[in-house]
């Protein structure tokens, strides 16, 4: 593994890996009062975009971080959504 991947498989576990506790949390309290529908809608349709992008360009770290950030934002989307 070059140490560009390497960095980048970093890069894709910390920035997906911070999601995942916020999507948790939303589901077990059901409370979404201090979360932003706009802010999470903007950051869902951006992860969206770099999905996309990642896939054009073929590049595994960029996508396997943005299929996990989109399933994260998502749910906790969905959860600002049902919960309000």
């Amino acid at each position: 593994m070059t140490p560009s991947l390497a960095i980048g498989y970093l890069a894709a576990i910390m920035g997906t890996v911070c999601w995942i506790p916020q999507a948790v949390q939303v589901w077990r309290t059901r409370d979404t009062r201090s979360l932003s529908l706009m802010a999470n809608l903007m950051f869902l349709v951006t992860v969206i975009l770099w999905l996309i992008y990642g896939v054009m360009i073929l590049d595994v770290p960029l996508i396997v971080a943005n299929v996990v950030s989109t399933t994260a934002m998502i749910t906790i989307v969905a959860a600002k959504l049902k919960f309000k």
